[in-house]
C-alpha cells in the first residue's frame, strides 16, 4: 500500500475538524483576552508590565480550554466511529499521531500569532511612546506554545482513556482550576496547567503599607523552562508509545468493561445513559477544588479581606462562578446528546419518542442536576463558614442569589442542550460556553448582565459582591427569554432537520 504524505495527513486532520469553525473560536478567544487585558487602567510607567501581568492568568484559562476542545474534537471523530482499529490498517501510525500534533501546534502558534498582532496595535495606538518588551513578547509565545501542546497533548491521552469526552474534560476543567491556584501558591510548575504561569514574565507584589501593586520584570526562569520541557517531552513520548501499540491491543483501554443490563429499569431514559458515566465525580469535586481555593486565599489575605461571611463568599465561588460552571453544564448537555448524534440514532429515537419530550427530558434532566451543584455549593460555603469560625449570620441578600442562580442554571441548560443538539461535536458546545463564560464577565463589568444567560449567572451568583445590585425581576424575565428561544430553535430544528440525522 502505497503510503500518503505527512502534509496530507495533516490536511485530512483539517477537513475533518472543520478548521474554519476552530479559527473562528480562536479569534473569539483573542477577541476576549484583548478585552480582559484592557479592563481597568494601566499603571502609568508600567503599562506594558500590567498587560504581560494579566496575559498568563488569561491564557492559563484561555489555552488550556482552548486546546483541551481542540483534542477532544480531534481525538472523537475517530472513538465515535470506531475506528482506532481501522485506521492502523490505511494510514502509518506514527504519521497519524504527528498529523494531530500539528493540527494542535497550528492552532496554538496561530493564537499566538494573533496574540502578537493584538499587542503590536497597542503599541501604535495606546502606548505609542513606551518601549515595546520584544524580549519578554518572544518568551511569552515560547511558553504558550510550549504550555498549549503539553495541554493538547495531555487531553488527547485523555480523550483515549474516556471514550465518551465527559470525563476527559471533566479532568481538564479540574486541572486548570487546580493549576491556577498552585500557580498562586508556588512558581513551581506541580502540574502541568501550572506552567504558563510559572513562566510568567512579570512578577507581582502587593505593598500592605501602601495598599498598591509593584510590578517587575523577571529574569527567564531555566528551572521553569526545564519542568515546561519534560512536561512537554513525556505527554508526547507516551502519546508516541500509545498510538504505535501493536493493533491487537490498541487502544483497549477505552473499551467499557461493564456488564449489559436489561433495558427494562425503573430510571427515565436520560438517566440510563448516565448510569455508567462519572458525572458524579465533576459536579462534586470541582466545587470543593474552588471552595478551598477560596478558604485559602480567604485566610491568606486578611490584610485586604474581611472576616466575614460576604468576603468568603467572594473567594469560594469566584473561580466556579465566573469559569467553570457553564462549562460543567455544558458538557452534562453535550454528554446526553452524545449517543443520539451517533451513527442513525436519530432516527430511531424520533420513531419512539416525540420530538418535544425528547428535548424536554433532556433539558430537565441537564437542569436538575447542575441545580444539584449549586446547592452544594451553597452548602460547601456554609459548612466552610461555620468551621472558620466567621462571627454573625449569612447575609439573606446570599438566599435570593441561590435562588436567581437556579433560575439562570435552568436557562444555561436550555441554552447549551439547544446548541448540542445542533452541534455534533462534544467539544465545540463546551469552548463555547467557556467563551460565553468570559464575554458574559465583561458584559457585567459594562452592567449588560442580562445580554446572555452566561452573563446573568455571574450577575446573581454575585461572586464579587455579594451586597451588589440584584434585580430579581429582570433576572426572572430574562431567564424566561432564554429558555423560550432555546427551546423554540431546538424544536423547529428537530421539526425540519430529521432527514439529516444519517450524515
Amino acid at each position: 500500500m502505497k503510503q500518503i504524505g505527512l502534509h496530507q495527513y495533516l490536511l485530512i486532520e483539517f477537513k475533518k475538524n472543520k478548521f474554519i469553525i476552530s479559527a473562528l473560536l480562536l479569534f473569539i478567544g483573542i477577541i476576549l483576552n484583548c478585552l480582559y487585558v484592557l479592563q481597568g487602567r494601566l499603571p502609568q510607567g508600567q503599562e506594558w508590565q500590567m498587560i504581560f501581568a494579566s496575559i498568563p492568568f488569561i491564557n492559563t484559562l484561555l489555552i488550556s480550554i482552548m486546546m483541551s476542545v481542540l483534542a477532544s474534537k480531534c481525538i472523537d471523530m475517530e472513538n465515535k466511529g470506531n475506528m482506532w482499529n481501522t485506521l492502523p490498517t490505511l494510514y502509518s501510525r506514527t504519521k497519524l499521531y504527528i498529523s494531530k500534533l500539528m493540527f494542535g501546534f497550528v492552532h496554538i502558534l496561530l493564537f499566538c500569532i494573533l496574540q502578537t498582532i493584538m499587542l503590536f496595535y497597542f503599541s501604535i495606538k495606546l502606548l505609542p511612546e513606551s518601549d515595546f518588551p520584544f524580549f519578554y513578547l518572544i518568551f511569552t509565545v515560547f511558553s504558550e506554545v510550549i504550555f498549549g501542546m503539553i495541554i493538547f497533548q495531555l487531553q488527547c491521552l485523555l480523550s483515549l482513556r474516556f471514550q465518551s469526552q465527559f470525563a476527559a474534560l471533566s479532568i481538564a476543567f479540574g486541572g486548570t482550576l487546580a493549576g491556577v491556584f498552585l500557580a498562586f501558591i508556588s512558581k513551581f510548575s506541580l502540574t502541568p496547567w501550572s506552567v504558563l504561569f510559572s513562566l510568567s514574565t512579570v512578577s507581582m507584589d502587593f505593598d500592605s503599607a501602601t495598599r498598591q501593586i509593584l510590578l517587575s520584570w523577571n529574569k527567564i526562569n531555566i528551572p521553569a523552562v526545564l519542568v515546561g520541557l519534560i512536561y512537554f517531552f513525556v505527554t508526547m513520548i507516551i502519546g508516541f508509545k500509545v498510538f504505535n501499540t501493536p493493533e491487537t491491543k490498541n487502544f483497549t483501554f477505552i473499551h467499557s468493561t461493564a456488564k449489559s443490563r436489561s433495558i427494562h429499569t425503573i430510571l427515565p431514559a436520560e438517566l440510563i445513559k448516565l448510569k455508567y458515566n462519572p458525572v458524579w465525580i465533576p459536579f462534586i469535586l470541582i466545587p470543593v477544588i474552588s471552595a478551598s481555593i477560596g478558604v485559602i486565599n480567604f485566610l491568606g489575605n486578611r490584610y485586604v479581606l474581611s472576616f466575614n461571611w460576604d468576603d468568603l463568599w467572594t473567594q469560594e465561588s469566584l473561580f466556579l462562578g465566573m469559569f467553570f460552571l457553564s462549562p460543567l453544564i455544558a458538557v452534562l448537555a453535550s454528554l446526553l446528546f452524545r449517543m443520539e448524534h451517533q451513527g442513525n440514532n436519530w432516527n430511531i429515537v424520533l420513531t419512539a419518542n416525540s420530538r418535544f419530550k425528547i428535548l424536554k427530558d433532556k433539558w430537565l434532566t441537564t437542569a436538575v442536576l447542575s441545580m444539584i451543584c449549586i446547592l452544594w455549593v451553597a452548602i460547601i460555603y456554609i459548612i466552610s463558614g461555620k468551621l472558620l469560625g466567621i462571627p454573625g449570620n449569612i447575609h439573606p441578600v446570599f438566599f435570593l442569589r441561590i435562588f436567581t442562580s437556579l433560575i439562570c442554571i435552568i436557562a444555561i441548560a436550555g441554552f447549551q442542550c439547544m446548541l448540542s443538539l445542533i452541534i455534533r461535536s462534544f467539544a465545540i458546545p463546551v469552548g463555547l460556553a467557556f467563551l460565553g463564560n468570559i464575554f458574559g464577565l465583561l458584559l457585567n463589568l459594562k452592567g449588560l448582565f442580562y445580554a446572555t444567560p452566561f452573563s446573568m449567572l455571574i450577575y446573581s451568583m454575585g461572586s464579587t459582591n455579594i451586597k451588589g445590585e440584584l434585580n430579581i425581576p429582570l433576572t426572572i424575565l430574562s431567564c424566561l427569554f432564554y429558555i423560550c428561544i432555546a427551546f423554540g430553535i431546538g424544536m423547529l430544528y428537530l421539526n425540519k432537520s430529521d432527514i439529516k440525522t444519517g450524515r
